[in-house]
């Protein structure tokens, strides 16, 4: 007999392209071309609405749902979800995002429906401020007490997870974040200008002011060196980034691309990628670099040192620190067949542990599980 079809509503807070984003729209179209039911709630109409209809897949806007707490409006986008709950009756509730996660888990531990909590990165992780961090703590404690079970992206975060929300620890499990293989991929070491760009959102944690600071010093000290780094995306702090490069005359060294919908295209005219933060839960920007054969740089945070290792597939530097930065920038640059080869590694790793293909069949599992 084959397996039953599963009705599954997933919930997220935002629909701005991102990692978590990303991620939703590969596991929610994966589950629709396996014959489930699929329904996924969102704050309001953005990128992620528009990539899930067009590939037949049905959104609801919850306008309650945001992400600044806000006690009126978060009791009812509960109620509205309870609501929609109600009128669909899924097999399980699949939330993500810290707000959806709280409100979304609620609502269907209200109605006794199985939910399930995907954590992105704590929102306690290291870097947050201490009293935010006691407050996440406090409502992740409670929130938890509605899960079935929570996925954590990262061995990181599954370890963070237990220690501080020890009475939940049993339900923890580390699924990681995969993506599909097929994409474009670097062919050769270029001759020119070592080509860096970095892929992330222009906001805390992303720390796309040090890249210029470490361009900087490269600079100052003299070095006559021949790199490129442009930066993918948008956001709060787009405008402050772009006024720093110019007032550090590196107009001729970065770029600024805005946000793109063809990153796998663009990858493999880079001889490397960045991804400079001050906290990780597991970046799907690292895969998406592991996958086109380009060796990365990035911080050492969160989950990032179990896709990236030191010396195998590119550098780990230390959160802040600028001189190490600038370093293994020097290092691309002076080494460029060592740089690629680390990039070949990379593609391989990628393949043996971060498909799409092994984070699915470890999910349903999990759903049917939980069911």
């Amino acid at each position: 007999m084959g397996k039953i079809a599963l009705k599954i509503l997933y919930l997220i807070t935002l629909p701005d392209l991102g990692g978590a984003q990303v991620h939703l729209l590969t596991v929610a179209a994966e589950m629709a071309a396996r014959g489930h039911g699929v329904l996924v709630v969102v704050g309001r109409a953005g990128w992620l609405t528009a990539r899930l209809q067009r590939v037949g897949i049905e959104t609801v806007i919850v306008p309650d749902l945001v992400r600044e707490i806000s006690p009126c409006r978060d009791m009812r986008a509960v109620l509205a979800i309870r609501r929609l709950l109600l009128e669909r009756r899924p097999d399980l509730v699949h939330c993500h995002s810290s707000k959806a996660g709280i409100v979304g888990r609620l609502a269907a531990w209200l109605l006794g429906i199985p939910a399930i909590f995907t954590a992105h990165g704590w929102a306690f992780t290291e870097g947050v401020a201490p009293l935010k961090r006691r407050f996440y703590q406090w409502l992740e404690m409670a929130a938890g007490f509605w899960a079935r079970r929570i996925v954590c992206v990262s061995d990181y975060d599954r370890r963070l997870g237990c220690q501080w929300l020890p009475m939940h620890g049993k339900k923890m499990v580390t699924i990681y974040n995969g993506i599909f293989p097929e994409a474009s991929m670097r062919s050769e070491v270029s001759s020119g200008a070592l080509r860096l760009v970095m892929v992330a959102r222009f906001a805390p944690p992303k720390c796309q002011e040090d890249v210029l600071r470490a361009l900087d010093r490269l600079r100052a000290h003299g070095e006559k060196l021949t790199i490129e780094v442009d930066f993918i995306g948008e956001g709060s702090t787009f405008a402050r980034v772009q006024r720093m490069a110019q007032q550090l005359g590196l107009e001729d060294t970065v770029r600024f691309l805005g946000n793109r919908t063809d990153v796998p295209a663009l990858l493999p005219r880079y001889d490397g990628c960045l991804l400079i933060s001050q906290w990780e839960g597991f970046p799907i920007s690292i895969l998406e670099a592991m996958r086109a054969g380009l060796p990365v740089i990035a911080s050492h945070v969160g989950g990032v040192e179990e896709a990236v290792t030191e010396g195998g597939n590119g550098f780990l530097v230390p959160k802040g620190d600028i001189t190490v930065l600038a370093e293994k920038i020097r290092y691309a640059a002076q080494h460029r067949e060592d740089f690629a080869t680390m990039g070949q590694r990379g593609r391989q790793m990628f393949l043996a542990q971060f498909t799409a293909e092994k984070m699915m069949t470890q999910l349903v599992s999990l759903y049917e599980a939980c069911r």
